[in-house]
């Protein structure tokens, strides 16, 4: 099992859309026909959606309000990740973890925390959360 899907509550879909095609590795985006909502689809055919704020989808569900996220790179991604934010003059908060790894964290356009990771869980023993 895999998360195939995440989609967040954004106030302009355009904004978010630019904002996290110029973070996130994708190959493809998808808009909805009535343009209420996008997604990035990552490299890995994980869709990262962008709903317009009171977004209704099927059977009523509706996008997160206020979330976290992290999205995870390798090592060597780090530094580029870096310059992108720093491109998009984006306040960003460095961690680094107990076994030597790095979190950059940031706030998107909507308030909600992003976190761009060189490690998975797999990696972060308890001591390290």
């Amino acid at each position: 099992m895999r998360l195939l899907e995440v989609h967040i509550e954004v106030e302009d879909i355009q904004r978010s859309l630019d904002f996290y095609k110029s973070i996130i590795p994708h190959n493809k985006i998808t808009d909805w026909k009535d343009r209420s909502a996008a997604a990035i689809i990552l490299n890995d055919g994980t869709a990262f959606g962008l709903w317009q704020k009171g977004k209704r989808g099927l059977f009523d569900g509706r996008g997160g309000e206020h979330v976290h996220f992290a999205f995870q790179i390798k090592p060597d991604e780090y530094s580029e990740m870096i310059g992108k934010l720093t491109a998009l003059k984006v306040d960003y908060k460095e961690h680094n973890w107990p076994n030597g790894q790095h979190s950059v964290y940031f706030f998107d356009p909507d308030g909600h925390q992003g976190e761009i990771m060189t490690c998975d869980w797999h990696d972060l023993s308890n001591e390290s959360k």
